[in-house]
């Protein structure tokens, strides 16, 4: 009997290591997914920043057109 219980504790334990294994591999890919999305949203807004720099800055620049781009965005 106590052969077999050790046999258990053996497979539960190295199960238990591949599960947390595959634990950080899963929270490492959403990681990348999340920073990938990061960076996404960030050059976004840097273009938006751009626009309406030129537009405070521009006296002469079409604040009409600018604005439908900005809502077509």
């Amino acid at each position: 009997m106590e052969v077999f219980t050790f046999i258990v504790l053996i497979v539960l334990i190295t199960q238990f290591f591949e599960y947390r294994k595959s634990m950080a591999k899963l929270n490492a890919k959403v990681g990348e997914a999340n920073d990938s999305q990061v960076q996404k949203e960030l050059e976004n807004v840097k273009q938006r920043l751009i626009v309406l720099e030129r537009i405070v800055t521009d006296k002469n620049y079409d604040l009409n057109e600018e604005f439908g781009k900005i809502r077509e965005g």
